[in-house]
C-alpha cells in the first residue's frame, strides 16, 4: 500500500497542455493571427500566440506540479488545483469501476490513463483521471480497490487469451461508414465557427463563395458535411479497432482502440440489463449492437450508466455470445406485435414530427412537393408500431420500442428498480396503458400503447417478486 504521496509521469505535463491547446479559443486566436492583416512586426504580430503558449505550458506545468494522490487503507486522497487547491477523499467503497487507456503520448513513455468512476458523483463534480501513471502503478491502484471491496477483477491489461469476442477489420469499417457521428462533427464545426465568428465576421470570407448564389451555399454546405462524415469515419476507425471482448470469472474487460487504446472492465454483478440497438441500415445487413446498462458512470467517455459490449454484431449471433457472458439472461426476438387498433396512434405520432415543414412551405411558397415528406414519415410511424413490443420469459423482462433505431432492452426482475403502468385520458378510453421499467436512476425505458390486461399481467408478475 502506497501511504506516501504520489505524483504522476512528467509526460502528463505535455498532456495537460495539449489539452488547453485543443481548446476553441485557441484555435480560433490562432487562425485569427493567421488572416489578419500583418504590421509587420513579428513582435506585435505573434504576441498574442506566444503569450497563450506560454500560458497553457505554464498551466500545464502547475496542474501537474500541483496534482498529487495517496492510497489509505479504505480510501484514496487527492490533491490539485493551480490557485484553490482542492482535496478529495473517495472511499473505496464508492468506486463503482475503473478503465485504462494509453494514447500516443502514453505509449511513447509506458504509462497509462486511470480512469475511475465514483457512485453518487454530481453531474458539476468531475470523474478522477491519473492522466500517466506506470502501469504497476495502475496494478496497484485497481488491486488496492478491489481487495477491500472483496472483488477479484482485475485483469491484465493486454491479456487476450479468453476473448470471446473481437471486432474484425470488414467489421469495424462498416460500423464506421453506417455510424450517426457525422451530425456530432457537424455540432462540434459549428461551435468551433461560433467562436470564431468572434473574432472574424463572416462577411470577410465571402471569397470561398457567393452568399446570395444558391448553387454555391449548396455545394459549401455539401462541402462540409462530406468532410464531417469522413472525420466520423476515421474516428470510430480510431476508437474500434483492436475492440475484444474478454471474460474471466465474474468480470468483462473490453480493449479497444487504435492510437489511444483503453481498457475497461466492470464485474457482471454491476450489470442491471442489457439493450439490443438496430438501426434501419444495419438491420438491413443484419446487424446490431450490444449495449450494457450498467451501476457504474461513463466508463466509455458515453452516456453515465451506458456501455458498448458488442458495437458490431450479428443478429443471429447474438443470443449465444451474451449468454456465454452472461447465463443468467435469455435474448430472444419472439415479440408480438401491439394490437392493431393503435396502429394509427404510432402513425399520427410519427406525422406530428414532420408535419410543420410542408404546412410552412405551402402557406409561405406553395411548394405542394413537400407533401411527399408525410410518406416517409407515414412509414417509420409504421415500422415503430410493427417492432414494438412487450413479453415476459421466465423472470426476464423485454421491453422494444422505437422509431429509425429500434431498441429492445432485456431486465431480469430482480433488477428493476420500479415498473410503472400509466394512462392518459384516449388511452382509457381505448383500454391501453404505458408501461415504463427502471433498471437505475435516470435510466428508464418505455413501451406506448399496451392493451391493459398485458399491461396488469405484467404488473402482477413483477408484483410477485416483491411479495
Amino acid at each position: 500500500m502506497m501511504h506516501e504521496k504520489k505524483r504522476l509521469h512528467p509526460i502528463a505535463i505535455v498532456i495537460y497542455i495539449v489539452k488547453r491547446l485543443k481548446q476553441g479559443p485557441f484555435l480560433a486566436l490562432a487562425l485569427l493571427l493567421a488572416i489578419k492583416k500583418k504590421t509587420g512586426d513579428p513582435f506585435v504580430d505573434w504576441m498574442p500566440l506566444f503569450l497563450f503558449l506560454f500560458y497553457a505550458m505554464l498551466a500545464g506545468y502547475m496542474s501537474w506540479r500541483r496534482f498529487t494522490y495517496r492510497l489509505q487503507e479504505n480510501d484514496m486522497y487527492i490533491e490539485q488545483g493551480i490557485f484553490v487547491k482542492k482535496k478529495r477523499y473517495i472511499p473505496f467503497d464508492r468506486i463503482q469501476g475503473i478503465s485504462h487507456s494509453s494514447g500516443v503520448l502514453q505509449r511513447l513513455v509506458g504509462v497509462v490513463q486511470v480512469h475511475i468512476e465514483t457512485a453518487g458523483r454530481q453531474m458539476d463534480e468531475p470523474e478522477v483521471i491519473l492522466s500517466a501513471v506506470s502501469i504497476e502503478e495502475a496494478k496497484q491502484i485497481e488491486r488496492a480497490v478491489h481487495h477491500k471491496k472483496r472483488e477479484n477483477i482485475f485483469i491484465e491489461i493486454e491479456d487476450k487469451t479468453d476473448a470471446i469476442f473481437t471486432l474484425r477489420f470488414r467489421d469495424v469499417l462498416f460500423l464506421s461508414i453506417t455510424s450517426g457521428g457525422a451530425f456530432g462533427v457537424i455540432a462540434a464545426i459549428g461551435a468551433f465557427l461560433s467562436d470564431f465568428n468572434d473574432f472574424v465576421s463572416f462577411e470577410r470570407l465571402n471569397i470561398f463563395f457567393c452568399a446570395d448564389d444558391t448553387a454555391s451555399t449548396l455545394i459549401f454546405l455539401f462541402v462540409v458535411l462530406m468532410i464531417a462524415y469522413v472525420l466520423s469515419v476515421i474516428g470510430h476507425l480510431f476508437r474500434y479497432m483492436n475492440f475484444t471482448v474478454v471474460k474471466q470469472d465474474k468480470t468483462i474487460t473490453i480493449t479497444t482502440g487504435l492510437l489511444q487504446k483503453k481498457s475497461i472492465s466492470t464485474s457482471i454483478e454491476r450489470v442491471q440489463a442489457i439493450a439490443v440497438k438496430e438501426s434501419p441500415i444495419r438491420h438491413l445487413f443484419g446487424y446490431v449492437s450490444v449495449h450494457l446498462i450498467h451501476a457504474g458512470g461513463a466508463l466509455d467517455d458515453g452516456r453515465h450508466g451506458s456501455l458498448v459490449l458488442f458495437p458490431l454484431v450479428r443478429k443471429n449471433e447474438v443470443a449465444s455470445l451474451v449468454a456465454t457472458c452472461f447465463p443468467e439472461y435469455r435474448l430472444h426476438d419472439s415479440f408480438r406485435s401491439l394490437c392493431t387498433r393503435v396502429r394509427w396512434r404510432y402513425m399520427l405520432r410519427s406525422l406530428y414530427t414532420v408535419v410543420l415543414i410542408p404546412v410552412i412551405t405551402i402557406v409561405f411558397f406553395q411548394r405542394f412537393e413537400t407533401l411527399l415528406l408525410l410518406v416517409p414519415a407515414v412509414y417509420v410511424g409504421y415500422r415503430s408500431y410493427k417492432r414494438a413490443g412487450v413479453t415476459i420469459k421466465s423472470e426476464q423482462l423485454a421491453l422494444r420500442s422505437g422509431w429509425l433505431t429500434i431498441k429492445t432492452v432485456y431486465m431480469l426482475k430482480h433488477r428493476i428498480q420500479s415498473l410503472t403502468i400509466s394512462q392518459s385520458r384516449m388511452q382509457q378510453r381505448l383500454g391501453l396503458c404505458t408501461v415504463r421499467a427502471t433498471v437505475m436512476p435516470g435510466i428508464r425505458t418505455k413501451v406506448v400503447d399496451v392493451d391493459e390486461h398485458k399491461a396488469q399481467a405484467i404488473y402482477e408478475w413483477f408484483l410477485g417478486n416483491k411479495a
